[in-house]
């Protein structure tokens, strides 16, 4: 989904991206309604911002994961998407890692 203003794309995923994603938000408040797209250009390579405030549109899977709403659920089905390494979903009921239609807390 477009928000105006856009942050600034290329950041890399590391120990400051609390501060990317802060000024992200200064810029826009809008941002965190939708996923934060992480991309690289090689297996080895480092994960850079590509995108914000994405929604979600996996293809239908056969999984009986139970309904936990509509962010977990799309994270389970997008966790089987080819290239995808994993989703993050962090909400009021805990921080998720999704992997492989597999999801655990991570204990922060």
């Amino acid at each position: 989904m477009m928000r105006e203003p856009t942050p600034g794309m290329g950041a890399p995923f590391n120990e400051k991206f609390l501060h990317v994603l802060a000024d992200a938000l200064l810029r826009n408040e809008a941002i965190h309604d939708g996923a934060i797209m992480l991309g690289r250009s090689s297996s080895s390579g480092v994960y850079k911002v590509t995108g914000w405030s994405h929604r979600l549109h996996p293809p239908a899977v056969n999984d009986t994961v139970p309904n936990k709403g509509s962010a977990f659920n799309s994270c389970v089905a997008m966790s089987y998407v080819q290239g995808v390494d994993a989703l993050y979903l962090i909400s009021r009921d805990g921080i998720f890692v999704f992997r492989r239609g597999e999801a655990d807390r991570i204990d922060a």
